[in-house]
């Protein structure tokens, strides 16, 4: 017999409203309603049910918990659904909400991502090798959502453990990650949480030692440019530019970050002061994550557009100047406590923004940092 027009479009909307409705009481701000346009009501539908048909499949769903018990101590989160450098900043910065619970936690994350954590204070072990995962250590996992990758590494090492998940669900991917996770684990364990804590714990966030050369070459400290990018809308090409009217506005003193793909950029820029006799110091291709991250700790400030140094400078208390292009909302990404200058292009593009705009965002953080 078939099923009534009605009940089939009312399940229809049921697994869409799954896919596109935050797991929280109090969403954060997304774009979900442009996310529900732009992948249409079917695909989603048709991804949260094949979701529920593997979860059913999997044996998990019977190990789901709804809450945090308050004797739990221990738990291993594995972030398999990232990889990427913002994202886990993002996603992994209420692992502090946990800490102040007492709550010991490890991670298990893709090697990128356990060698940005390594030496983190907020965990105890870091892996990126789920066959290093020790099953009576646990007494239960965090997961980034409810998908079948996400629960891969937990189906094969822990699969009789209680489990809960981040996202559950939810299909969003540009939303404000940190504030999502942090009230997301608030309403596990069952607390309520004022505006000052969520700033702090929904935060990108390092907790690591100072390095060996801690302040032996930022004195006075420099302003520090993000060069480079993966995604060619999203990487800023007027950094020389912006380094000029720096220079003559008095700034003498820059350093330069990036990785490999950044090389272009550091020369453009090491030309264009060539012979103004500013000290610039070149770490591009020449130092770890950690290492910019130190980098940009010790900075006045750091100029950058959106990407994963631009997370990495939030996990500093460095004031931060960040462009965006016009598909992007700073409101997604921008820590709530955070002394940041953020700047939109009118398009796709953003080298749309003027290197006047962005010299005077510099100058101002500048001044707002000494006035402070």
């Amino acid at each position: 017999m078939t099923a009534p027009a009605g009940a089939r479009f009312g399940a229809l909307d049921r697994l869409v409203r799954r896919g596109t409705r935050q797991p929280i009481s109090h969403p954060v701000a997304a774009d979900d309603a442009a996310y529900l346009a732009r992948k249409g009501p079917l695909k989603i539908a048709f991804r949260i049910a094949r979701r529920s048909v593997e979860l059913a499949a999997s044996g998990q769903r019977k190990f789901e918990c709804e809450r945090i018990d308050p004797a739990w101590t221990r738990a291993l989160w594995i972030h398999a659904e990232a990889p990427q450098i913002g994202d886990a900043l993002m996603d992994l910065a209420p692992r502090s909400l946990l800490a102040e619970r007492g709550i010991a936690l490890d991670l298990l994350a893709p090697a990128t991502i356990a060698a940005l954590f390594a030496g983190d204070r907020g965990f105890t072990r870091v892996l990126d090798d789920e066959t290093a995962i020790e099953p009576g250590r646990y007494d239960f996992v965090v997961v980034d959502s409810r998908a079948w990758k996400a629960l891969a590494a937990k189906r094969r090492r822990l699969p009789a453990l209680p489990w809960l998940s981040i996202k559950g669900d939810y299909l969003g991917y540009d939303y404000h990650r940190g504030l999502l996770a942090t009230r997301r684990l608030a309403e596990r364990l069952g607390i309520g949480l004022d505006d000052a804590a969520e700033r702090r714990h929904s935060r990108q966030k390092l907790w690591l030692e100072g390095g060996e050369h801690d302040g032996a070459w930022q004195e006075p400290p420099r302003v520090a440019m993000a060069l480079g990018g993966v995604r060619a809308e999203r990487s800023y090409a007027q950094w020389a530019e912006v380094a000029a009217r720096l220079h003559a506005s008095g700034v003498e003193r820059f350093v330069l970050l990036g990785s490999a793909n950044a090389r272009a950029d550091r020369d453009a820029v090491v030309q264009r002061l060539a012979g103004t006799g500013a000290d610039v110091l070149d770490l591009v291709a020449s130092t770890d994550l950690h290492g910019t991250w130190r980098a940009m700790r010790q900075a006045r400030v750091v100029a950058c557009a959106d990407g994963g140094l631009m997370h990495l400078a939030f996990a500093t208390s460095t004031p931060v100047v960040a462009l965006f292009d016009s598909s992007i909302d700073p409101a997604w990404r921008v820590p709530l406590d955070a002394a940041c200058h953020a700047l939109r292009s009118g398009t796709r593009d953003v080298s749309a923004i003027a290197p006047d705009r962005v010299a005077a965002a510099v100058l101002d953080a500048m001044a707002a940092a000494r006035s402070g």
